[in-house]
């Protein structure tokens, strides 16, 4: 009977002596490493900083190749903010919208926004949109002002 006890006894150990070898080996492979283990730290603090940093990178070096392609007569409506007593010089065909301030021209311009031309009577309305119709053309700026424009043009 007592040898039952002790081979009983002896399977239970060893049993428990593989239960915790076994735990010792797959508590020992985590973190290795092969296999990391990452924590909520280390992704908040570490890893997703440098991912924002890169994203951050690759748009601005975007945005810089986008902004270099595109120029001044293209087909996109850019704004320009002119100071008091400066003039922009469109270019024949290039359209401008003035948003805000005061703008004068003595030469003819064509009012899209009412299909006649602009009669050389002082300042230019708000929120119309105007034609160049030669490449001398100036219109000043009476005080500050915001255009939108498309197609070439100088400002002086």
């Amino acid at each position: 009977m007592k040898r039952k006890k002790w081979s009983k006894c002896l399977a239970c150990v060893g049993l428990t002596a593989a239960v915790i070898a076994g735990g010792a080996i797959a508590a020992g492979s985590q973190g290795s490493q092969s296999n990391p283990l990452v924590t909520l730290d280390y992704l908040n603090e570490v890893a997703l900083p440098e991912i924002m940093e890169q994203v951050d990178k690759q748009v601005k070096e975007r945005f810089d190749k986008l902004q270099k392609e595109q120029k001044p007569g293209g087909t996109t409506f850019l704004a320009v903010e002119l100071k008091k007593g400066e003039t922009i010089a469109p270019e024949a065909g290039s359209q401008f919208l003035l948003r805000s301030g005061t703008l004068k021209s003595t030469d003819a311009l064509v009012d899209l926004t009412t299909g006649e031309t602009w009669a050389n009577d002082g300042s230019l309305a708000e929120n119309h949109l105007y034609i160049a119709t030669g490449d001398k053309q100036t219109v000043a700026a009476e005080e500050d002002c915001l255009l939108l424009v498309q197609g070439g043009y100088t400002v002086k």
